[in-house]
């Protein structure tokens, strides 16, 4: 006996999940584009307020005040992390993700209208606040839509935005500058990230059994294996306690948190002082040391493509603890190594070995993002998902506002190699979370443990 049409149309799983993580990459590429725009154009405006003269490298003063302006939006971005992670857990990831891709685009706008330091600094400030939940979103997005199968991939495909968006921003913003000036470049990202906004919101659902695009065979794929089918939500004095005993009372949360930490430092210098470093030492252009950074930015798309599947298969070969190791250890390790050889090639001038190796570096950063990033959200009990990534993800940005004071002094100071390879510390610290805290025996006590804590809270409600 042969099925009917109708019911090989029933028993057929659909795929809205991944509409969800595209909807999210978009988000996040546009994220990051809209950072690094600035970037990009830093030399332009810091003519046009007069910091700095036109042609010539960035002058001391320019970069005291890129410095403080970078640390003002990093330091916005960050600790909006912490109630923006929380505020998701409430809101749920439709409406957040809609009010603050709505916001953070509005005063990318608005930059356009900056004319001096003040003015520049408290609408990066608003910006880097809007920005800030981004990512415990995301974490969210994975934990809830993704299966048991592919949390990696889920998380690293939509995240791999954070790798496309400076490469759209350098490159886009290159060639619009060339036509409008910096002004007309923050006028049309902002105001397309608007219009993107609308969209996810018509788009998205918080959960799977709430979009009417999900069929049973989907839900039933998504829910398979999960402790609890759904995230509860859970009173906010609840939600907060669980998470903070989480990340800071767990061997394997404390684990976690260093490698935040350390990815901070790493992540911020390639975002925001590789433009630089190409402009001072071999571009001396807006145009070329946008063109130059987009393609050793490339590299940090192609790792973080690249390190969902990857680390998805290692979890499925040698388990989630031993896989995930393996999946941060081994690239970290090469990137010391590559970082540490561009050192010598770029003080001796050698574009091309050093934009190779500078690019090898960036692809192996990003292949540790679906082990490391992922153990972000994987170690949280459900209901405390995206407050317990804020946490993680709002001092993984602390450091990264740190990193622009302490890599623009050493700019100033010892010269653009040293301040950028001044990250090497940081990938070994990084290497020590994994080595020294993250073990079968920390993992499974910590998620034994956030499940007791949340069952107790949901029994006590």
């Amino acid at each position: 006996m042969t099925e009917s049409k109708e019911q090989k149309q029933a028993i057929k799983r659909s795929n809205v999940r991944w509409l969800l993580v595209a909807l999210m990459f978009i988000a996040i590429t546009f994220n990051y584009a809209d950072r690094e725009i600035w970037v990009l154009t830093e030399p332009a405006f810091s003519v046009s307020f007069g910091w700095s003269k036109s042609g010539a490298p960035l002058s001391h003063y320019a970069l005291m005040n890129i410095s403080l302006i970078l640390f003002i939006w990093s330091l916005a971005y960050a600790i909006f992390n912490f109630p923006g992670g929380w505020i998701t857990d409430k809101l749920g990831i439709r409406k957040a993700m809609a009010t603050f891709f709505g916001l953070w685009s509005a005063f990318t706008a608005l930059t356009a209208s900056t004319f001096n330091f003040i003015s520049m600094a408290v609408v990066r400030g608003l910006m880097g606040a809007s920005e800030g939940p981004v990512w415990p979103i995301n974490s969210k997005v994975s934990k809830n839509w993704a299966s048991i199968r592919d949390p990696s991939k889920a998380f690293t495909w939509a995240g791999s935005g954070q790798a496309l968006g400076p490469i759209i921003g350098l490159a886009g913003g290159a060639a619009l500058y060339a036509l409008w000036g910096w002004r007309g470049v923050f006028l049309f990202f902002g105001i397309l990230g608007i219009l993107l906004a609308i969209a996810w919101y018509a788009l998205s659902r918080d959960k799977p059994e709430e979009h009417p695009w999900v069929n049973k065979a989907e839900l039933d794929y998504i829910r398979e294996g999960k402790a609890m089918a759904t995230e509860p939500t859970l009173r906010s004095s609840d939600t907060w306690k669980i998470a903070l005993r989480i990340v800071f009372t767990t061997q394997a949360g404390i684990g976690v948190l260093l490698t935040f930490i350390s990815f901070g430092y790493i992540l911020y210098t390639f975002l925001y002082w590789l433009p630089p470093l190409m402009y001072g030492e071999f571009a001396h252009s807006v145009t070329a040391s946008g063109y130059y950074s987009a393609a050793i930015d490339m590299a940090l798309f192609i790792g973080f493509i690249a390190s969902g599947p990857f680390n998805d298969w290692l979890v499925s070969r040698y388990g989630k603890v031993m896989g995930r190791r393996l999946g941060s250890i081994v690239p970290m390790s090469l990137m010391i190594a590559a970082v540490a050889l561009s050192y010598f090639t770029g003080t001796a001038h050698e574009l091309l070995p050093t934009a190779l190796l500078l690019a090898t570096a960036a692809g192996l950063m990003n292949l540790t993002v679906g082990s490391y990033a992922v153990n972000g959200f994987d170690i949280a009990p459900p209901g405390v998902t995206a407050t317990v990534y804020g946490i993680y993800n709002g001092i993984l940005n602390l450091m990264g506002a740190f990193n622009s004071i302490i890599i623009g002094y050493l700019f100033i100071k010892y010269g653009p190699f040293v301040g950028f390879t001044s990250a090497v510390f940081f990938m070994v610290l990084f290497l020590a979370g994994y080595l020294v805290f993250i073990r079968e025996s920390t993992w499974k006590r910590a998620v034994d443990y956030g499940y007791k804590l949340v069952q107790t809270a949901i029994n006590r409600a």
